[in-house]
Order: structure tokens, then C-alpha cells, then sequence
């Protein structure tokens, strides 16, 4: 096999804004990009008569750099995807069972042109256990921690508060269903190497088994903008929450710890959040001085994270959390676990938090000190954004080639 072997790489949506294609573009490691929509210039042309919401999504669809010659979207599984939604199929389960056909399409691709793959970890079983005329190099990005960690996590919280069923994201507990879970459970025995965006991630597969030597930890990336026109924060303490509002964010964690701690009588939690929980919904407006919002533009959402004197998501288990890099980078410090990213990006003096995880009095306590401490503090937010500009997609892509050339 030619040493210049490109990589077949797949995945549904806009991952990590496409910087693993970009990377391997980059290097000129492409061999092909597998996905599920995609603007070409075709499909954009199209578009025209669309209404402008559509085509603003539809513009997101594609990275400078990428050629689109070497991109191949599976329409019909994108077709079919939006059927099932339509006809009531829980999403969780279609996107366990149409993930398959990004694995096939990604296999068959490096069967035909001796290709390696870099398959992000629901899209990998297949093309990873297949029959190939060649010895393609198979390299994992396991994205969120390790099912049976998660599994383990949740189940605990499960016991604790019944009440929250995140009816939202409900999956089928069938024999098939557990079937397809076990895809991605399993997919890093067949993988030569492991890139993971957190320490937590790497720590959550060597507790199922995984080779320390195997696992490299790359951390996401940011682009910071420049300091906005939304003036300092006021003084008074307003924290933001911003995530689904299930159980694997916190978020029933932290309207607990919220209704524990003792803060000033202006403070204020605005909850943004597209899809929330039945009961959290219902705690939610039980709690004194918390507003919900059902879901801000970015532009909105960059207003209001340099708003707040706090970004806060208690997260159970999170396989990383771009979303604390971008309070990060409009100078919001945050707070969260240590079942995150947040170990791996600074310590108090750049505007990090922790509290551990699922301890609600420790949420509270910690609400409380930062309540006294950040509000009109201008040098902690200076040093929350530096902290961000540390993590750049630059960097992250670095990360993945030196993975890459290190075999």
C-alpha cells in the first residue's frame, strides 16, 4: 500500500465544525468525507427560492478548505432520517440505525481505493470489522466517554431522582436497540489508535480495558472574537445555563443546588434550552429569579454570555463541553465538573470552576463564593478569555496529524 494512503473519514451533522476533515485535508490525508448533507454550490443553487432560515442552515453545511469533489453525502439516509422523525420514531433510535450506513459507505470507500480510516466512534463498528484486501489503519475519535461509564453515571442519578425521564430523548430498551448501543460500546477493541478530546473521555475507556499507549487526548478548539460591544457585566450576579435539559447536563443539579444557596436578592439564572425535561421544566418554574429560554441565535447567545458573571452546567458526564469555551471566549468564567473538560483547561486564576460531580452541595457552595466574587470583576474575565485563545482549531488540528504521523 502506497505510504501516501489517504483517510476515509464519516460522520452525520457539523462535528467539531469539520476541523477532523480539515486536518486530514490539510495534510493531504483526505481521501474522503462521508456525511449526510453538504452544500455544494449545486445544492445551494437550489436553494435559492428557500426560505431564509433553511438557507442560513444549509450555509453552515460546508469548511473552506474541503474540497467538495471530495465529499459524498448520503442523501437517502438523510431522506429517510427526516421520515422517520416525521412518522414519530424516537430520534435516539434512528440515529442508531442509520448510523450503519455511514460505517458501510465509509468501509466499501477504503475496500476500493486501499484507503485508511478515521471514523468517529457510532460510525466506526462496521467499516472497523470488516474483510479488506489491505491493512487499513483504523483510528477511532471517541467522542463522548464510554457507554458503560455513562451507563454507570446516570443509572446512579437514576435512583436518586426518579422523577426526571427525559421524555425527549426516549430510546426502545429492545433486544435490537441493544444491539445497535453495543456498535459503539465496543468499537475501540478494533481500533489501532484513539483520539479523545478530554482527559475525562480517555479516563472513561481505560476503564473498560482500553491501552493507555493507544489513547492520545486533543482538545477542541475555539475561535475567539474580538471583545464585543456588550459593555461589562452589571454588578449584580446573573449566571447562564446553556445545553438540552436533560439529566446527563446537571441541569435538575443545579436548580437544586440553586434553591440551596444562599445568594444576593437580585441574582438570576436564565436557562437556554431547546429541548428541557418534563420535570426539570416543571422545577424550573418553581425557582425563584430563573428564566427558560427555549433557544438564542449566536449572536444572541454571545450577548448573553457577556452578560453573565457565571456560565454554570454541572454536567454528569460530558465527553467534553465546547459550550464552556464559548462563555470562555466572550469572558464569562465557568462552572462545572469534573466529569468535563474543564480539568483540562485552567484552574481558578483563568475563570474555571469545579464542583464535583453530582454533588449538589457542592454546586450550592460554590454558587455562593463566586456570587460574592465575580461580579464586576474585570480581571477574571480578561483571564477567562485568555484562557480561551490557548485552545485553538489550529491547535486541535495539529493534534489529530501528530496522532497520525506518529505510526
Amino acid at each position: 500500500m502506497p505510504a501516501t494512503a489517504g483517510y476515509v473519514c464519516a460522520f452525520r451533522g457539523r462535528r467539531d465544525s469539520y476541523q477532523v476533515p480539515l486536518a486530514l485535508q490539510e495534510a493531504g490525508l483526505l481521501d474522503q468525507f462521508i456525511t449526510d448533507a453538504y452544500a455544494y454550490p449545486s445544492v445551494q443553487s437550489l436553494a435559492r427560492l428557500a426560505p431564509s432560515s433553511f438557507r442560513e442552515k444549509l450555509a453552515a453545511r460546508k469548511k473552506s478548505g474541503i474540497p467538495t469533489a471530495k465529499v459524498r453525502c448520503l442523501w437517502s439516509t438523510t431522506l429517510l432520517e427526516h421520515a422517520r422523525h416525521r412518522l414519530g420514531f424516537a430520534p435516539a433510535i434512528t440515529y442508531l440505525k442509520l448510523d450503519r450506513n455511514f460505517s458501510y459507505a465509509a468501509a466499501r470507500r477504503a475496500a476500493s481505493q486501499r484507503a485508511h480510516l478515521l471514523l468517529y466512534s457510532p460510525y466506526a463498528w462496521e467499516a472497523f470489522v470488516a474483510r479488506y484486501p489491505h491493512t487499513p489503519r483504523r483510528v477511532l475519535f471517541q467522542y463522548h466517554p464510554h457507554p458503560e461509564s455513562e451507563r454507570r453515571i446516570l443509572g446512579e442519578d437514576c435512583v436518586r431522582y426518579p422523577n426526571i425521564r427525559e421524555s425527549f430523548s426516549s430510546t426502545d430498551d429492545s433486544a435490537g436497540a441493544a444491539h445497535l448501543v453495543a456498535r459503539e460500546r465496543d468499537s475501540w477493541k478494533h481500533a489501532d489508535e484513539i483520539l479523545c478530546a478530554s482527559q475525562f473521555t480517555k479516563a472513561s475507556l481505560l476503564e473498560a480495558g482500553a491501552d493507555e499507549k493507544r489513547c492520545h487526548v486533543v482538545s477542541y478548539g475555539i475561535d475567539v472574537p474580538p471583545e464585543g460591544d456588550a459593555g461589562a457585566p452589571t454588578d449584580e450576579f446573573r449566571c447562564v445555563f446553556v445545553g438540552s435539559g436533560g439529566r446527563r447536563k446537571g441541569l435538575h443539579h443545579l436548580l437544586l443546588a440553586w434553591q440551596r444557596a444562599r445568594l444576593p436578592a437580585k441574582s438570576e439564572l436564565t436557562l437556554v434550552c431547546r429541548v428541557i425535561d418534563r420535570e426539570i421544566e416543571r422545577m424550573a418554574g418553581a425557582t425563584p429569579r430563573v428564566k427558560l429560554v427555549r433557544g438564542l441565535g449566536q449572536p444572541d447567545l454571545d450577548r448573553l454570555y457577556a452578560a453573565s458573571s457565571l456560565f454554570v452546567m454541572p454536567s454528569l458526564v460530558e465527553g467534553f463541553g465546547q459550550v464552556y469555551l464559548e462563555a470562555l471566549a466572550q469572558g464569562c468564567p465557568v462552572l462545572g465538573t469534573t466529569h468535563t473538560c474543564l480539568p483540562d483547561l485552567g484552574g481558578e486564576e483563568q475563570g474555571v470552576f469545579l464542583a464535583e460531580a453530582a454533588n449538589v452541595e457542592h454546586v450550592a457552595v460554590q454558587l455562593e463564593r463566586l456570587s460574592q466574587a465575580l461580579p464586576g470583576n474585570a480581571k477574571i474575565r480578561r483571564a477567562a478569555r485568555e484562557c480561551a485563545k490557548q485552545f485553538t482549531w489550529e491547535a486541535f488540528r495539529d493534534g489529530i496529524r501528530a496522532v497520525l504521523s506518529s505510526y
